[in-house]
């Protein structure tokens, strides 16, 4: 009989102990898959953020250079090497600087605050429509695309036509 009591002591303690097991796996695997679930959520919260804080910067940079005709904006927000697809610049910050001084002096425009119509943004590359009311009364509809590499605009691309008085739609430009 003590024999017997005590395979069945084993027995209980075998069976306790897996148990144990099982649900420290459980536990494991549980948590393996919080933590892989809480990663990738913050992994894109981490890429929505960027989005943001690149959209906040082009929208900061194109207000201050264009709007408020900030030369130092180019030193703030541009990179050394930013390249440009726009056939009237070369490449480069001091070219840009250089390109853009006539506008930047020019008493005849003003200051103005950026009429940004729509802006965009998916990995490095934020795109903006923006409404432009030249200094002779024409208005544009601008299409710019920008690269944001380290926290500065590396690259541009710039496409403008000048918005019709009529249309053959009621789309309209914006």
């Amino acid at each position: 009989m003590k024999l017997f009591k005590s395979l069945l002591a084993a027995g209980v303690l075998t069976i306790g102990l897996s148990s144990c097991g099982d649900n420290a796996s459980t536990t494991e695997t549980t948590t393996t898959a919080d933590s892989t679930a809480g990663a990738a959520t913050s992994a894109a919260d981490d890429a929505q953020q960027k989005l943001e804080a690149n959209k906040s910067l082009v929208k900061d940079y194109y207000q201050a250079l264009y709007g408020d005709k900030d030369s130092t904006a180019i030193d703030k927000y541009v990179a050394d090497n930013i390249k440009q697809h726009n056939p009237l610049l070369k490449d480069g910050k001091e070219a840009m600087k250089t390109a853009l001084q006539p506008f930047l002096s020019n008493p005849n425009i003003q200051k103005a605050k950026a009429d940004i119509k729509q802006i965009s943004a998916e990995g490095d590359l934020v795109w903006l429509l923006v409404k432009d009311t030249a200094p002779n009364g024409k208005v544009f509809a601008r299409a710019e695309i920008f690269r944001v590499t380290d926290g500065k605009i590396s690259e541009n691309w710039k496409v403008a036509e000048q918005v019709p008085e009529s249309s053959e739609n009621s789309n309209g430009a914006f």
